[in-house]
Order: C-alpha cells, then structure tokens, then sequence
C-alpha cells in the first residue's frame, strides 16, 4: 500500500447525476503517499447550457467554457492520470461516476479502487460537527480557497488525505482498498457504523430522510446484503441518484420468517405510503367476483377484472383461482351455470344467450332464492386462526392472527407463553392495516403448513 499512488480528484458538473449532465470543470492531483508529484486541471465544454443555480453556486458560465476542450479532447490524458492509480475524492461516488460514464463515451475502459474521504475523515476524526469538506476543513484548519471550483477543491482535499493517511493508525487506508472499497458506494452521508449494525435476518429495512419521513420500505432475507444492493449497483438514472442522495438514515426491524417480512412491508407501505414504493399493484386483488340482475330478473354472479369503482364480494388474484372457488359455490348451492359468468379474457360479462334462449331456465324467485342465500353465506364465512413460527431469536415465537378473514395483527411472544386468548395478548402496535394481498399470502402459507396453525374458528363453505 505504501507504494500505491492515489488520483485525488475533483470535478464541477452541470447537474447532480451522469446520466444526463455533463462535466465542466476537472483537477487530478496525483499523490504518492508523500507528496504531489503531478496535477491536472482544466475547463471542460459540457457542450450544453449550465443551469442558472449551477453558475451561481460554482461561478463557471456558458461564456467561460465556449473555447474550453469537449471531455472526449482531453480523455486520453484523464484516463492516462487515472489508469492504475487509487481514486480518491470528497463523496467519491458522485465524482467516479461521472468520470466513468464520460470515458466510457468517449471510448475508454476504466475502473478503479476507490476511497472518500468523507468516509475516512469520519473514522480518523471522530466526533466533528460535520464532513462536508467546507466544515471539515474549517475544523482541521484546512486553508480552501476557490470552493466549489475543481481545483480549489482538490487541492484542499489533498491536504485533508494526507493529515488522514498521516493519522491512519488503525489502517483504515488499507483496510478499505483491500475490502474493495465496496462501502464507497453507500452513501456518505451516512456512518459506516449503521451499516455494520444492520443483521444478516430476515426482516425489513426502513430508509427515511434528513427530516425523519420514511421514504422507502423494502423485506430481505438479508437485511444487510439488501440494504447494500441497494447502493451497489451502475445505475446512474435521475430517479435511483435522487434516492441515493435522499437517504439520511437506515432503520430494521426482523421478523424471525420472510412471511412475517413479508407482512410487516406491506403494512408499513400502507401505513406511511413511501414515496419510492411505487410497485404496490401487487398488493391489490385483480380479479372479484360481483353481482348483477339480468334483464329476466335472474341474479347472475360473475368474475371480472377489478377495476376503479369496482366493489367485489370476493377477490382473487388469478382466473384459476376464481374458477375453482365459483365451481363450489355453484356445486353447493345448486346454481345454474347458464347463470354463472366465468372470467374470459376476450368477453368476460357475455351472456350465454344462446343457451338460455334454448333451454328452459329455472323459476326466478326460486333461483334467486338460492343466489341471495349463496352471497349471504359468502359475506357471512368468516375464518380466524393463529399461525405460529419462529421469532427473532431462540426465546420467542412469532404469531400472525387472522381474524375473521384478514390479517388482523403480527407479534412476538416468549416460547413459554401459551395462547389461550389471542385478544389479550395484542396491543395496539400490534395491528395491521391488510389487504387483499397480505391476507392471501396467510392464507396459502396456512394451507402449505397445517402444522403451525391454531384454529380459532372455521366455517367452511
């Protein structure tokens, strides 16, 4: 390591991600563990106009940089600088990824270990009011002129890496590089320390933002290794950098199962409404079974797709599904099928009037009789039962109580404990607010394991 040479860097940029904003300003100072042996620095024409927010925050213009070389003029001379040297910048992934994206474009394949000196400071000056690198010099006695310009950014850095790499008693220089410096992409606005507490369980993880909000919620296996992934990979889109630079803190809860995770996300979804949780179709029933008088007077029941304004007396989320559970109410209840509507993706509401206008129907009132009798006994089935499974640790167990058909609470107990009323063991933290997706999730995992289900009450159809 004592041999490494480090390419300590700044760029100035048009917009805060790569995928769609270019580089204006760029300084490489290359430093071998003593001193700076060589620098680079240089305008750079984005060849698109500069935001008025980025002009008056960095001072570079359109005017300024009309005659400055495009980054494909000056590439073969930044990556030469980078090549087989150690990257090292102030918020490293904001800087690498657009030095990467722009010389992939312009025809260069490079990668390189990485270190931030944010995440270095934090370890090797513990305790600061802040790491930004205007505070953080400002507290180390840092001299920073030019801020918010590559060179005067730089140069400042330098001077921080070096009182680091002179104070790096515990050899967290080291450490990092051979870790692969995969903790650079995290973000650094965040301490390593809440990464390292977070467990290899199941559960679920909660990012919020500076002001507290909860922003994401997402269920693992591996809570650590998916709250990594999250931050580890190339994409470089508006939206994903927005989220990256959101985040502020990292919260888990376990959960003992990946049922109970399963459960506790989508509760925490409903509760709080993320803004980044956008993929929640999946909670919601997609097809119902509903209720129609036909033009005879005949009560006809039939499966069709949920859509707004669409109130089903029962939901499902597959056809086959909603198939088998209309054949036995029709079995027991005696009903025509000439008068069941099965769901059929090209007409799913088409009448049978072939049939109906061939064959003789039964008596109305009678049949209906049995059609109202069949809804009634639907609205009024109602199942609870507990499922028991393993908790967070070897002490406690998990229960999910399901209550008159939903997903009514999820908890932990002591494995000691006996339940003999469910009712008094909850409390009100303990509540979900269900849907259909979170009750049907219950319900197959009830089916699949019969053995870890106490039966409170049944009414089978």
């Amino acid at each position: 390591m004592k041999e490494a040479q480090f390419a300590i860097v700044d760029i100035e940029t048009t917009g805060s991600y790569a995928a769609a904003s270019q580089i204006t300003e760029v300084a490489i100072f290359i430093f071998d563990g003593k001193e700076v042996i060589e620098e680079f620095s240089t305008l750079i024409n984005p060849l698109q106009p500069i935001p008025f927010h980025i002009q008056a925050l960095t001072g570079i213009n359109d005017e300024m940089v009309q005659d400055a070389p495009t980054f494909p003029e000056v590439a073969e001379r930044i990556f030469d600088l980078l090549q087989n040297r150690i990257f090292v910048a102030h918020n490293v992934h904001f800087d690498y990824s657009f030095l990467l994206a722009s010389l992939k474009a312009a025809g260069y394949d490079w990668k390189a270990q990485r270190l931030c000196t944010v995440r270095l400071a934090r370890r090797t000056f513990k305790g600061l009011p802040s790491y930004s690198l205007g505070k953080l010099c400002q507290s180390l006695g840092i001299t920073l002129t030019d801020r918010h310009r590559a060179a005067g950014d730089a140069r400042a850095t330098v001077t921080l890496f070096q009182r680091i790499y002179e104070n790096d008693a515990e050899n967290f220089i080291n450490k990092a590089i051979q870790a692969n410096a995969k903790e650079q992409r995290l973000p650094t606005n965040i301490p390593t320390e809440v990464f390292e507490s977070l467990p290899g369980t199941a559960g679920v993880y909660i990012f919020k933002n500076s002001s507290g909000k909860i922003i994401y919620v997402g269920k693992a296996i591996n809570i650590k290794k998916r709250v990594i992934s999250h931050f580890t990979g190339n994409n470089q889109g508006l939206r994903r950098q927005n989220f990256i630079n959101e985040i502020a803190d990292i919260e888990f809860r376990e959960s003992g199962t990946e049922l109970m995770a399963l459960l506790m996300e989508c509760d925490l979804i409903k509760k709080h409404w993320p803004i980044y949780n956008r993929a929640l179709k999946k909670y919601e029933a997609k097809y119902g079974l509903i209720s129609y008088e036909d033009q005879k007077g005949y009560l006809r029941l039939s499966i069709c797709q949920i859509r707004k304004h669409v109130y089903p007396h029962y939901a499902f989320n597959t056809v086959h599904e909603s198939t088998q559970f209309l054949m036995r109410l029709v079995k027991q209840h005696e009903l025509d099928y000439r008068l069941i509507s099965f769901f059929n993706a090209g007409n799913s509401t088409r009448e049978r009037t072939d049939i109906i206008n061939q064959t003789e129907l039964p008596d109305v009132e009678s049949y209906n009789s049995r059609a109202y009798q069949a809804l009634e006994d639907l609205i009024n089935f109602k199942r609870s039962y507990i499922i028991i499974d393993r908790g967070r640790n070897t002490s406690e167990k998990s229960y999910i109580y399901f209550k008159d058909n939903k997903v009514h609470a999820l908890g932990f107990i002591d494995n000691e404990m006996e339940i003999q009323d469910i009712e008094e063991i909850i409390c009100q933290e303990n509540l979900v607010i269900s849907n259909y997706y979170m009750n049907n999730l219950a319900d197959n995992y009830a089916l699949a394991f019969p053995s870890k289900i106490m039966h409170i009450k049944e009414i089978a159809l």
